[in-house]
């Protein structure tokens, strides 16, 4: 069963349930998430010099080819780095999160643990992360995963383009339209909403 998006209300819970327990790491794992599109394995491949450039949090962020999917082997002259801006509440969630783990080693994993010693988490543990976050807020944790970051961004996309198909995709960096349209979910009333309004 495939990974579903957080919803406006249930990402709204899960940034006030980190904020409020001073997790800056997990409140920009979810800042970070839903508002680049970046795969899990992208983003915990990000280190310190790569939002900061020594005097301030960067306005984007770049993810080098070798971190990207398909970037390492065969047809990895295929795959280009991505680049992508970063709106003022991701910088802000950046800046917190900087403001305690420092900015003084530019070699540390941004989303780092204490038992890692600078270096980066692992997808079990953002899974872990996100899923108990989910049960403490009364999130029904069904189809929640790492790629729910992704897919809550790529239908974030799809909603402000006014549903352009192909500019969601160029954003997201997806080869083809349609792998685009199996991250957007369309739940029945909206369907019956669409033939309602162009009934005879």
């Amino acid at each position: 069963m495939s990974a579903r998006p957080f919803t406006d209300s249930e990402f709204s819970l899960l940034s006030a349930h980190f904020s409020a327990a001073g997790q800056t790491r997990n409140v920009l794992l979810l800042k970070l998430g839903c508002g680049t599109g970046y795969r899990i394995s992208e983003i915990l491949a990000l280190r310190v010099r790569d939002v900061w450039n020594g005097h301030e949090v960067g306005h984007q962020v770049t993810i080098a080819r070798r971190n990207l999917k398909g970037g390492r082997g065969a047809h990895s002259r295929s795959v280009r780095g991505r680049r992508v801006p970063l709106a003022e509440p991701v910088r802000e969630a950046i800046r917190e999160h900087l403001g305690k783990i420092g900015t003084d080693n530019p070699d540390r994993a941004l989303f780092s643990t204490t038992q890692a010693q600078g270096e980066p988490m692992d997808r079990s543990a953002v899974f872990r992360v996100l899923t108990e976050a989910c049960r403490r807020c009364g999130i029904d944790t069904t189809r929640i995963s790492t790629h729910s970051l992704r897919k809550t961004f790529v239908g974030r996309i799809y909603k402000a383009s006014n549903h352009d198909l192909i500019a969601t995709q160029r954003i997201v960096g997806h080869t083809s339209p349609s792998t685009t349209a199996r991250y957007l979910e369309t739940d029945a009333d909206q369907l019956d909403a669409l033939m309602l309004a162009v009934a005879a």
